[in-house]
């Protein structure tokens, strides 16, 4: 890798949206995770854990208390009364069912995926048929006092176990009637105690977790207690099951995980007892998931956890948003920062000429904040609110800047001159076909812009006369089977490569009559899904980095594998020194074109097919970067291909604004940390 100097951009910060709830799809390993401002996530993991595919919030749906997967299909309910269905490849709402009973704080699935039961405010609770192309109400059981806060289907789908206010109630769903009440108990006589969560056994034993920070077993066949731990000093908000029934984990308010497990003490006589706890989280956990024995868990702090063992293992993946979220206008040095709900411009500063004695170059010109972009809508209540943005980008010339929400696609012209206040004149009356989009991508002469509309397919708008106008529809149907995640245009802007999470890759060349045209597909990788991917500027080489941290070289010219690549797949050789995170970016070296350099969350691989492959076994060595935090980075020289950079954390884009110039752009733990509300206090060992 070449000397180069790095702007390190540490001015963003997203805010760190809490999880509130989680849902597996067991065959396929899906995660679908709910946050705070009602984004749902779809986390792949059956590799390394990704966000494949994000679905932004509406004006009507400011909260998703419940989520679950009901065969393919993902529901949600939420304090707006609605059970809504959600459309997979456009990522929107695809059916929306009014509840009876107002808020619905619960729902669950049987285990045959035909039936929903919603729990509301009002004590109701909804029982759902769902259809290959319809979900249909079928009836409510009977109406109880208070409200339903959690609720389970027992793996018959005979009974139905619900949780209240003080009391627990076993339901017979053919009846409609409650079999039993089962009463908690109080810790003060006028606080009532509040049931979280709640899960149903295949013997019909149910477990419960507390506002008391109980965790209390009871026999579903005759309505009693069987025996109750003191299992946190705070609310228990949320608990979850392995497959083989003989283990569990709690947590919440207090946000230790313990480990609960179930040991034979006689013949037929099996007893629960405290096992291990885990320490993952310092603010509440909301919800727990298991999946092949790893422990996904998230709460207020935003971070998704995963904790196994053997061997004893900690993961944490930041509140970041999905690829991309940084867009840099090389021409005139801007930076695009794309948040949740806005969008802000930045200038990069520019360095002195001269080092000090530390080698570390000073600031000669500030970096300097031109534009915060956000639409403001009216919800239901006639209140102002921001809209959720699904994609943005910025021309290269750092004239256009686009961003698509739920409901619009809006173009802005952009103009700044030094000393000058920056103006920003929307582009009106667009064209009907210019709509909704899932991925944005200026062409690098700022003459085109080419979108993803959320039914599918591309289309290619000319800039030159300041008005978008369609000049190409290009169909997607045949080759790509999924929704495009990634649209990726070459930096001579005669190619472009497109992808879905179904591992088609598709390529597009612009011939002489400056159409794009198909001329080739990679060879789909069943065994993963893609996490980034970048053509080299200067060959029609493409690099993908797979999720299972698989690297492919695909020369599009020859169509096929470059020799490299094949080097690497007979060697079975792996890559990256950090099995847990996923790759983000690719970039080349603008000076040594065969320099490949990838990162994750922390870590920088710089791989030269020039230099020889370690054995199959070998680590990756680690280098030293000088300097890289403020001024020259330099690398010293490996006599391997691979060699990895650890200095960052949270790393969420790298790219060259000019030969010699490198962007880093890192969300720092502590800015995250700052944003978060106060955690439950506990007293520690050692301190007052």
């Amino acid at each position: 890798m070449s000397n180069c100097q790095v702007h390190n951009v540490r001015f963003y910060k997203p805010k760190p949206e809490a999880i509130y709830c989680m849902s597996l799809h067991k065959s396929t390993k899906k995660l679908a995770v709910s946050r705070a401002d009602a984004v749902i996530e779809i986390w792949n993991l059956k590799h390394v854990p990704y966000i494949e595919r994000t679905i932004v919030g509406t004006l009507d749906n400011s909260s998703i208390e419940g989520l679950t997967w009901c065969g393919d299909s993902l529901f949600s309910v939420g304090l707006n009364g609605l059970l809504i269905e959600y459309d997979l490849f456009r990522l929107t709402r695809k059916r929306v069912v009014t509840v009876t009973g107002e808020a619905a704080c619960c729902i669950d699935v049987t285990k045959d995926n035909k039936r929903l039961a919603v729990g509301t405010e009002q004590g109701y609770i909804n029982i759902f048929k769902v259809n290959e192309d319809d979900v249909l109400f079928e009836k409510f059981l009977d109406k109880q006092e208070g409200r339903i806060l959690c609720l389970k289907y027992d793996p018959s789908c005979q009974f139905i176990a619900s949780g209240s206010l003080d009391a627990i109630r076993i339901w017979d769903v053919e009846t409609g009637h409650a079999l039993h009440r089962m009463t908690t108990g109080r810790a003060t006589a006028k606080e009532p105690t509040i049931v979280w969560c709640i899960h149903i056994l295949q013997d019909l034993t149910i477990i419960s977790g507390d506002s008391r920070g109980k965790l209390t077993f009871w026999d579903g066949k005759i309505g009693a207690q069987i025996e109750s731990f003191q299992s946190h000093k705070c609310d228990i908000l949320a608990m979850c099951v392995s497959d083989k029934e003989d283990s569990l984990y709690c947590a919440g308010v207090d946000p230790n995980i313990v480990n609960y497990a179930k040991i034979k003490v006689t013949e037929g006589k099996y007893k629960w007892v405290k096992s291990v706890h885990r320490k993952v989280h310092d603010h509440d956990v909301r919800d727990l998931i298991l999946c092949d024995e790893k422990l996904y868990s998230g709460g207020i702090d935003g971070y998704l956890a995963c904790t196994y063992y053997p061997p004893k293992t900690l993961v944490k993946y930041p509140p970041v948003l999905q690829n991309p979220c940084i867009t840099i206008a090389k021409k005139v040095r801007y930076i695009l920062l794309r948040f949740s709900k806005h969008l802000e411009v930045w200038s990069l500063g520019k360095s002195s000429d001269r080092a000090d004695n530390n080698n570390l170059l000073h600031l000669a010109e500030e970096p300097m904040h031109l534009l915060s972009l956000q639409r403001l809508v009216k919800n239901n209540d006639s209140e102002e609110v921001k809209e959720s943005i699904i994609c943005a980008s910025m021309s290269s010339d750092g004239k256009w800047i686009v961003f698509s929400t739920n409901s619009v696609l809006r173009i802005f012209g952009f103009n700044y001159q030094v000393g000058e206040t920056p103006t920003l004149s929307p582009i009106e009356d667009l064209p009907k076909s210019c709509s909704v989009s899932l991925q944005v991508v200026f062409t690098p002469n700022s003459r085109n812009l080419i979108l993803a509309p959320q039914n599918g397919g591309l289309q290619v708008y000319d800039l030159i006369e300041g008005i978008p106008i369609l000049v190409q529809t290009i169909s997607t149907q045949a080759v790509l089977q999924d929704t495009i995640t990634f649209l990726e245009i070459s930096q001579s802007g005669q190619h472009l490569v497109a992808a879905d999470p179904q591992s088609n890759i598709v390529m597009w060349t612009l011939n002489k009559e400056s159409e794009w045209e198909q001329t080739c597909k990679l060879p789909i990788y069943s065994d993963s899904s893609p996490t980034s991917l970048s053509i080299h500027p200067s060959c029609k080489n493409l690099v993908v980095m797979y999720a299972d941290h698989k690297m492919i070289e695909f020369d599009m010219s020859r169509k096929r594998l470059t020799r490299f690549s094949k080097s690497l797949h007979k060697k079975q050789m792996s890559i990256w020194p950090s099995k847990s995170y996923p790759v983000r970016n690719i970039i080349f070296d603008q000076k040594k074109g065969n320099v490949i350099i990838l990162h994750d969350d922390s870590h920088i691989v710089v791989a030269d097919p020039n230099k020889p492959l370690p054995r199959q076994n070998a680590k990756i060595p680690k280098i030293e970067l000088t300097n890289l935090s403020d001024g020259n980075g330099s690398l010293k020289s490996c006599s391997s291909a691979f060699h990895a950079i650890k200095k960052y954390k949270h790393l969420v884009y790298l790219g060259w604004l000019s030969e010699d110039e490198l962007v880093a752009v890192e969300v720092s733990p502590l800015s995250i940390l700052e944003q978060l509300p106060p955690c439950l206090k506990q007293a520690k060992f050692g301190t007052k």
